[in-house]
Formats: structure tokens, C-alpha cells, sequence
């Protein structure tokens, strides 16, 4: 990954101000640059060369989640929930953002796929189908029942909103998922908390979801 600063490399270690930007790069090395700089990116103070993964904390109580350059997703969090990236890589990207002290989370996974909308899986309903039909088929799960789904168009690309409940061995949880198709990519944002988290999480959780941003590409069009 390529990250410079006027002259400054990613691979250097600077001290930020106020709000800070933290370079992942190869090897878990972070690396913090000032958010002025940032924000003056267009001007040629901040360049992006290539993919990687950025955290930009802003002065305002929340965290910035950037994923490869390649994927152009990003989701906003609260800075007292915990973000992560899994060692064993399972999806094309994958990381999962914690509230530390509950149950609540949300995790997004990118995966290739064949097609190039939502659409052409079907209407929200038969998608949350779909996705309930995966839920029963795993170890102890007793019942699923769907609550809601949506959907939307932004920016070019269309969106599914499924919200539905799992109850397992285990427990019962609430979840909330976003999906979305870009370059033969699906994107699946999912909320989840066990039941008796879920009330205190909700509004977050719902806040966290709905910053999910995709730019879209046209490169399979």
C-alpha cells in the first residue's frame, strides 16, 4: 500500500493531531497522519496509491472504517466499539465491529458473486427467504421468523434491508442486514445482538448500518 503525505511515506511513524488517520499496512504496522492533511487530500497533501485499509477518527465521536480501494466500502462506528479483522481470511474482505460489554455487533462480508444486482436474486422477500432458509439449516437452531425488508436505491446500486430473528440452543438474537451488489461483489452488513441487548443497542446498531457507503464501479456493467 501506498500512503504519502507530501513527502512523507506510509511506512514512516509521525505523531498526529487532533483527529488522526492510522495506516494499516502489510505486517499490522499502523501509521497516524493529522486529520488536516486528510482533509486537504484533494489538494495533493494525502494520497491514496493503491488498497489497503484506513481508520480515520475524526473529531467528532465516531470512527471511520475504510476497506480496500478495490471494494470502495466504508461504515461509520462509535468509538467505544471495537473493530477486527479476522486471521483466517474466509471472504474477500470481512471485519466485524464490536460493542465491548454486549452482544451487539456488525460485521460486513464481501464475496464474488455472478451477477451484477440484487435484483437478479430476486425481491426482498425471496432474498430474506433465502437468507432464513441458510438459518434453519444450522446446528441448533430452533426457529427464524422474518420481521421487515426493504428496499432502496442510492447512488447507482440497489439495496436490501432484511430484519429478521434466530432462536438456537443457545438463545434468541435480533438481526438487521444491508446487502448490496457492485462489480460482482456481494456486500452483507449485519447487525446482530441477543435479545435482551438488543432494546440498549438497537439505535446504534441501526446508526452503524445505515452509514454503510459503496462507491459504485462499472467495470462488469
Amino acid at each position: 500500500m501506498g500512503f504519502v503525505v507530501g513527502s512523507l511515506g506510509c511506512g514512516s511513524s509521525v505523531r498526529g493531531h487532533r483527529g488522526r488517520v492510522i495506516c494499516e499496512v502489510g505486517g499490522g504496522e499502523r501509521v497516524k497522519v493529522s486529520r488536516r492533511e486528510v482533509l486537504f487530500g484533494a489538494a495533493g497533501l494525502v494520497s491514496l496509491a493503491v488498497g489497503g485499509e484506513v481508520l480515520a477518527e475524526e473529531e467528532t465521536p465516531e470512527l471511520v472504517w475504510k476497506g480496500p480501494s478495490s471494494l470502495g466500502y466504508s461504515f461509520k462506528y462509535p468509538p467505544e466499539w471495537t473493530a477486527t479483522k479476522k486471521q483466517i481470511k474466509t471472504h474477500v474482505s470481512e471485519v466485524l465491529v464490536v460493542k465491548d460489554g454486549t452482544s451487539a455487533q456488525v460485521g460486513l462480508v464481501v464475496d464474488p458473486v455472478k451477477i451484477n444486482s440484487l435484483k437478479e436474486f430476486g425481491s426482498p422477500e425471496q432474498v430474506a427467504d433465502k437468507v432464513l432458509g441458510v438459518e434453519k439449516k444450522k446446528d441448533g437452531t430452533l426457529s427464524v421468523k422474518t420481521l421487515a425488508f426493504d428496499s432502496f436505491d442510492r447512488d447507482g446500486l440497489t439495496y436490501y434491508d432484511i430484519e429478521y430473528e434466530v432462536e438456537n440452543t443457545r438463545g434468541m438474537k435480533r438481526y438487521i442486514s444491508r446487502l448490496t451488489i457492485n462489480d460482482k461483489n456481494l456486500y452483507v452488513f449485519t447487525g446482530q445482538a441477543k435479545i435482551a441487548d438488543f432494546s440498549s443497542s438497537e439505535a446504534e446498531l441501526r446508526k452503524v448500518l445505515s452509514s454503510l457507503y459503496v462507491k459504485k464501479s462499472y467495470n462488469n456493467i
